[in-house]
């Protein structure tokens, strides 16, 4: 289920005392669920803010170390020239060579 990001809707410098909606806040609900208009803790004027999509999930990336990379069975080469490449970790051959022509 998406998460939906949600704010106050109000005029230029109201504030809020509901710590919930007086900033903006994060609610899972159906993508088939009507947006939310009043805040569930106060009853205050809310609105479903924009925001892009995480295709990341949860968690962020993060590189991973070449242990890791070889460990999961993958191969690096770094290319040293045109055509040519050197591994860094990894199995397979030390070097690979394209065509040259």
């Amino acid at each position: 289920m998406p998460i939906y990001v949600y704010g106050p809707k109000s005029g230029p410098g109201e504030k809020r005392a509901c710590e919930t909606c007086a900033g903006t806040f994060e609610i899972v609900q159906r993508m088939s669920e009507e947006a939310l208009t009043h805040c569930p803790k106060c009853g205050g004027a809310i609105e479903r803010i924009l925001t892009t999509p995480s295709v990341t999930g949860v968690k962020r990336y993060r590189k991973r170390s070449p242990r890791e990379i070889a460990q999961a069975g993958f191969t690096q080469y770094k290319r040293m020239g045109h055509g040519y490449y050197e591994k860094q970790f990894g199995q397979g051959p030390r070097t690979l060579h394209g065509d040259q022509g």
